[in-house]
């Protein structure tokens, strides 16, 4: 038997409303269930995100009739107007066992893409929950529990993944799904092309192929048993819900029973495209030490919660943090350490508030031209000494994190369910806990760094029923180790390696010689040589080949050699300076080429061939270029980001020896060999014209000479 509850959002209770008074931007859902004097009482929490932000309770709470319902201005950036956070509550008393809730009200905002332009942009959505009594635990069913999204923007040409992360107390199977008009659990029901959801792990991906514009968002969030169980209702009847197969299938969606079905909607703009789509180059980044997506923080009604979200980018300005939390949450001013990383500190006292077991804080960081970093959720678990009991006991050693957890924690899934970030590494334990020892170096650990901690992470998340199919999240447990280091480094390198990796990905160097600065430059290589003589000068141009604009090349030092691989030359340039008192540097207009040039006299070698070496890298600046002494570093001190060194060769150039006589050297050469070889002649013809008067006049004499 199931309790109906029909909140029509149209009619008296909005009489008067219209897209302009109130835009729908999304809703999320989340009950707990409690037995008072033997009836079943129902919480349903409801949170909502709307436009314009009123001091009274909106529509959907009023059609709830919520027991309270709280507002308060979401702070998005400069580049749009604040969104309106609603937070309600309705308690519903009643004896049966089963729960659906439908509503349906006005309005999504009008500038939603739909097929159908000329309709009104209502919304509407569907809950159902069986909350009886579950054969496998005896207890209560207790439905998934959603965070509520901020409402997502993304560049048009960026692809963008989305993990919803809901949490999932009873280890039953999840799956997402795009609402069902049929069910009327949506208006649109559209499935943009530019959308894909993967329902077993419950993540949303933008392939970067949408049209500029807002669109909705409706999804249904479902739970399965992973064995076949029966729920107990107080009137005596019992359902039986048949175990997860395979819930990526239509038919077993259409024909297989949920557990519960909740609704989860919100908005996604498509903004224009961007140059580059890598998190940190100019959309942001999150850095330590922001809470990983779906950590769990477990408190008590006394603790106050306390965390810090940093974010960074390398080309815009980071100007706003959008937090979607619970009422009474504080958000500090932003402040920064230096000229690209932003951070926020995030408190929340547990006991004013009377709030869920299970609160989530979902949030993310904005530019000051609307770009988004990914949304983050976090969890915090109040008030369940069961749920506290079930924290990690995790050891940190220098080579290897030691770990004892609850099964419990693990959904009490078999140990060939479940994995590290390494799937290779096995999961082990006895009956009631995991027992691991995950070394530092292995099985996936990662290494993120701050000033002060080299920070080691993974996790252990649950595989795949299916090897053949993506990995199914429903469990996800962040394992983290800080220790000491003995020296400083930059985290932001290490934390954006992959993004700044991203920009370097196809890049080569390249040397091409020429006599005359800006003449023809020739490649040579073994099968083409240089020539030139000892009194040519040789420029050198150093050309870095990237399609990156933002780029430029760092040429760290040069040297001439005699042979290809020789080790020593002579050094034109040392740690980016010129070395050589001969050598010159000449300015051109692109950034990611250098010339040099040098007398080929002033080398120790006047003949012969000589080899080109360079070792080159390239460098993102994000202000002007910088002096050689600092390197890779910007003019204001900062530390650029930089490729790997690399060695850059070029040659032979065949150089060939000439006399300091001149250009005319040869020809004068020539000339006195000839005029000697005519002198020459002409002296042996008038020699022997005269050796018979010479005779004559030696007649006493027997010697004869010989010319």
């Amino acid at each position: 038997m199931e309790f109906h509850v029909w909140l029509l959002a149209i009619g008296a209770v909005l009489q008067g409303c219209n897209s302009t008074q109130f835009s729908y931007f999304g809703a999320s859902f989340g009950l707990e269930t409690s037995l008072l004097n033997a009836i079943l009482q129902v919480r349903v929490n409801y949170r909502g995100i709307n436009l314009p932000c009123s001091q009274g309770p909106d529509e959907i709470c009023a059609a709830l009739n919520c027991s309270y319902c709280r507002t308060q201005a979401v702070e998005d950036s400069n580049y749009m107007t604040n969104w309106c956070l609603i937070d309600g509550e309705t308690v519903i008393n009643h004896n049966t066992n089963a729960l659906h809730v439908r509503s349906l009200g006005c309005c999504w905002p009008p500038f939603m893409k739909s097929p159908r332009e000329t309709e009104n942009f209502k919304f509407t959505f569907s809950l159902f929950v069986d909350l009886g009594t579950r054969s496998d635990d005896g207890a209560v069913n207790v439905p998934p529990q959603l965070p509520l999204l901020p409402v997502l923007r993304v560049p048009q040409n960026c692809n963008s993944t989305y993990n919803l992360t809901i949490y999932e107390g009873n280890g039953d199977v999840l799956n997402c799904r795009y609402g069902l008009q049929t069910k009327h659990e949506c208006i649109h029901c559209n499935q943009h092309h530019f959308l894909s959801l993967d329902q077993e792990r419950c993540v949303l991906q933008y392939n970067g192929l949408g049209t500029s514009g807002m669109y909705p968002v409706e999804l249904m969030v479902e739970e399965y048993p992973r064995e076949t169980i029966l729920l107990a209702h107080s009137d005596g009847t019992q359902t039986m819900y048949s175990a997860f197969e395979d819930a990526s299938s239509t038919s077993f969606i259409q024909s297989t029973k949920a557990l519960s079905s909740i609704p989860m909607q919100f908005a996604i703009i498509v903004q224009k495209a961007i140059s580059e789509c890598a998190l940190g180059i100019f959309r942001p980044a999150f850095i330590h030490p922001t809470p990983l997506n779906g950590a769990r923080i477990y408190a008590s009604n006394s603790d106050e919660i306390n965390f810090t979200i940093n974010a960074i980018s390398l080309n815009e300005r980071i100007t706003a943090f959008t937090v979607v939390g619970p009422h009474g949450l504080v958000k500090s001013d932003t402040w920064s350490m230096d000229d690209r990383s932003v951070s926020v500190n995030v408190s929340w006292s547990v006991g004013v508030h009377g709030v869920p077991k299970q609160v989530p804080v979902c949030f993310l960081s904005t530019t000051s031209s609307g770009l988004q970093s990914e949304p983050r959720c976090i969890w915090i678990v109040l008030n369940l000494l069961e749920e506290q009991s079930l924290a990690p006991d995790l050891q940190c050693l220098s080579n290897a994190m030691i770990l004892s957890a609850p099964r419990n924690l693990a959904a009490n899934l078999p140990d060939d369910s479940l994995q590290l970030n390494d799937a290779s590494c096995n999961i082990t334990g006895n009956s009631t806990h995991l027992l691991l020892a995950i070394p530092l170096s292995e099985c996936g650990t990662e290494l993120l760094e701050d000033d002060t901690h080299y920070i080691f992470t993974n996790k252990i998340v649950s595989r795949s029923r299916n090897k053949t199919s993506k990995q199914l999240q429903r469990v996800a447990i962040p394992l983290m180790c800080k220790l000491l280091r003995s020296s400083k480094g930059s985290e932001q390198a290490n934390v954006l390696g992959d993004a700044i990796h991203k920009i370097f990905e196809v890049y080569s160097f390249e040397i091409q010689f020429s006599k005359e600065f800006n003449s023809s430059w020739r490649v040579a290589g073994p099968d083409s040589p240089f020539n030139a003589t000892s009194k040519d000068y040789l420029y050198m141009s150093i050309i870095a080949k990237s399609n990156e604009t933002a780029v430029s090349l760092h040429v760290e030092s040069c040297q001439i050699l005699r042979e290809y691989n020789s080790s020593t030359g002579v050094t034109l340039l040392r740690q980016g300076c010129l070395n050589n008192s001969t050598a010159k540097e000449h300015q051109t207009e692109n950034k990611k080429e250098k010339v040099y040039s040098i007398k080929l006299s002033a080398l120790p070698w006047r003949s012969g061939q000589v080899f080109v070496t360079c070792s080159v890298q390239l460098c993102a600046h994000t202000s002007s270029s910088s002096s050689c002494t600092l390197g890779c570093r910007s003019g204001s001190g900062l530390q650029a980001y930089q490729s790997n060194m690399q060695q850059v060769s070029a040659g032979p150039v065949h150089i060939t020896k000439e006399s300091d006589f001149g250009a005319n050297y040869a020809v004068i050469t020539v000339g006195l060999a000839l005029g000697g070889t005519v002198i020459y002649i002409v002296l042996i013809l008038l020699k022997r014209s005269f050796v018979g008067l010479y005779y004559k006049g030696n007649t006493r004499s027997t010697r004869s000479r010989q010319f």
